[in-house]
């Protein structure tokens, strides 16, 4: 699939789930005695680390960088049942220490845009407790900016991820506390590639474990409106992908795949909400 093929397969697939959210959303309001709607406006600031290895373990890039960007949910609650559906999108760059195909050492940077969007469900199972899943799409534009040893090139990555998570939260005055912990894997990932001078390739990831913890912290602020503060450390693991033919012009010159790869984010959120 090309770039815009995967967008407006997203995009397609996204409107889906949306729909798929409102009409849970509106059968469980219509039972719903207690109905909650919240909604979240938030910025954010990730400290954003990625790492390449090869089969040895040996590191072959480190890339680190702050992104910076918006933040967007919505939020029902009813009797038992938590929904929420939430979209972000953080640019930035980050300094990039590897090396090229043949081995040579180059410092340069990366442009970088991430967006995430995912509609989750939880269950209350006692007073501080609940238990969710999560339907969440991740996709992430990469250009490594070219240096005097080397061209750059722009990659493209984008993987769907199911999730179970639990959540505990308790009240102290005015001031609530939570700390959750999610466990995910991929339902399908892909990437895109044009190295220079070669033909735009697809490569499929290796296998993908995703592990996310979060804190947060939320005190309100005047009648019905709240502030809400919450840090995340969110890790993905990214086996070795399989060997993928290069062409330039259609003909075969070379084989690539995407190393082994993982990605630290800490992202911290301040939130701006409205119950209504």
């Amino acid at each position: 699939m090309t770039g815009d093929t995967i967008w407006r397969w997203n995009r397609t697939r996204s409107s889906s789930l949306g729909l798929l959210l409102a009409a849970i959303s509106v059968a469980a309001a219509a039972e719903c005695s207690d109905r909650l709607n919240s909604l979240k406006v938030a910025l954010v600031s990730d400290q954003s680390d990625w790492s390449e290895f090869d089969t040895s373990g040996r590191k072959l890039a480190q890339e680190s960088g702050k992104l910076h960007g918006p933040e967007l949910s919505i939020a029902l609650h009813c009797a038992d049942w938590d929904f929420l559906a939430l979209a972000s999108q953080l640019d930035g760059s980050r300094m990039y220490d590897g090396q090229t195909s043949t081995g040579v050492t180059i410092i340069s940077n990366s442009a970088v845009r991430q967006r995430q969007g995912y509609l989750q469900a939880s269950f209350n199972l006692a007073d501080s407790w609940r238990l969710g899943g999560r339907l969440s799409s991740n996709t992430i534009w990469r250009e490594l900016a070219s240096t005097g040893g080397a061209a750059g090139y722009p990659e493209l990555y984008y993987w769907t991820t199911i999730s179970l998570g639990t959540q505990w939260e308790t009240v102290l005055g005015r001031n609530r506390f939570k700390l959750a912990a999610w466990f995910g894997k991929p339902v399908m990932s892909t990437m895109e590639l044009t190295l220079p001078g070669r033909d735009h390739a697809t490569l499929k990831l290796g296998s993908m474990n995703q592990t996310e913890f979060a804190a947060g912290w939320r005190t309100p602020i005047g009648p019905s409106w709240y502030l809400e503060v919450d840090v995340q450390y969110r890790r993905t693991a990214i086996g070795q992908g399989e060997d993928a033919v290069i062409t330039r012009g259609g003909m075969p010159v070379a084989v690539a795949h995407q190393p082994q790869t993982l990605l630290v984010d800490v992202p911290v959120a301040v939130r701006i909400g409205y119950d209504f």
